[in-house]
């Protein structure tokens, strides 16, 4: 579940070149709170410290702060199923407590976390798994899959309108047959077996697929928040939808257990419950969609090269390789490959 109380952490540390500096490297180590037991070895130029999950972030900037580079690594994550700041904070809260995880950045509107960690220490794999136990998706990024973003958001999408779909197709003659009666009592009259079977055990049969099958997302994604004590959105629709539920059905099993009056079923709200939250949910998809496309266009408009001045030429180079100071050369109709800020006066 990512709780320790100690972790074994082994990371790799560059720019050690004598004693000396392994002598610094650990005691800048020792002096961090947490950590209990430090190794540093020159020949492999690693570092073995027995810590708390909470001081891997502080060890690994006190090493930078004296002058070495710890080696993490970065994953970018992919997330499915966010709907809220709280599910944000939820899932940076399980990344963290991952061993060797030194930060953790969710962003709900890109739909993806970045995560700095040691690479020793934990991978790809464990941290996709910690947000799924969050009660999340972490399916592999397109680019890895070798598909498109595009062709993964369209398969999101028809995987929501599926469940909507479902969703209406029995909320709705569920609705009808137990919203009519009210505003028609005459049907009482002319239908009577009829609908006394819908108001019964015939809504229970419209209500169990919307239930349990088209609202299973919300069972899944609301015991993970229950169990980690963070409730959110889905663990109020489990809730909601799950006591008009079952209250009916104990109606229809016992109904001796009731005061008279008060057995009645309530299977519409609970499908309609689901089905409302669902058709929700597919608009925000298909919003967030809109703006990812809108983003990776924007993206795409980019420059990937950068033309910089040396000496008495010019060298085309990668954007990523421009460090402060390089003159960049940028032709008339030419996209210019970089950000930048005004200076300070």
């Amino acid at each position: 579940m990512g709780t320790h109380e100690t972790l074994n952490l082994s990371f790799d540390v560059r720019g050690m070149t004598c004693a000396s500096c392994v002598g610094r490297v650990e005691r800048v180590l020792r002096r961090v709170p947490g950590v209990d037991v430090v190794t540093v070895n020159l020949a492999t130029e690693r570092a073995a410290v027995t810590a708390a999950p909470s001081a891997v972030g502080a060890a690994l900037e006190a090493v930078r702060d004296a002058g070495y580079e710890p080696v993490t690594a970065r994953a970018d994550l992919r997330i499915v199923g966010m709907t809220c700041s709280s599910c944000v904070a939820r899932i940076e809260r399980r990344l963290r407590a991952e061993p060797g995880v030194v930060s953790a950045v969710v962003n709900l509107a890109s739909e993806r976390a970045a995560v700095e960690h040691v690479p020793r220490a934990t991978h790809t794999r464990a941290l996709r798994a910690a947000i799924v136990d969050a009660g999340y998706e972490a399916p592999e990024d397109a680019e890895e899959r070798g598909t498109s973003a595009r062709a993964a958001g369209n398969e999101l999408a028809r995987r929501n309108a599926r469940d909507v779909l479902v969703a209406a197709a029995f909320a709705a003659p569920l609705l009808v047959f137990t919203m009519l009666p009210m505003l028609f009592p005459t049907l009482h009259a002319t239908f009577g077996p009829v609908m006394h079977f819908f108001m019964g055990w015939g809504s229970l049969a419209l209500a169990a697929p919307v239930q349990f099958w088209a609202g299973r997302r919300f069972y899944r994604q609301g015991f993970a928040e229950l169990r980690h004590r963070s409730p959110g959105m889905s663990t109020l629709v489990m809730l909601g939808s799950s006591a008009a539920f079952f209250y009916s059905l104990a109606v229809l099993l016992v109904p001796d257990i009731f005061p008279d009056g008060t057995g009645h079923t309530y299977f519409e709200a609970s499908a309609s419950v689901v089905t409302l939250i669902l058709l929700g949910k597919y608009l925000e998809g298909l919003a967030k969609g809109r703006t990812s496309s809108a983003i990776q266009k924007l993206l795409s408009l980019q420059a990937k090269t950068a033309r910089v001045v040396r000496g008495d030429g010019t060298l085309e180079i990668p954007i990523d390789q421009l460090v402060v100071g390089d003159r960049v050369a940028v032709r008339p109709g030419e996209r210019v490959p970089f950000g930048g800020r005004s200076s300070p006066r």
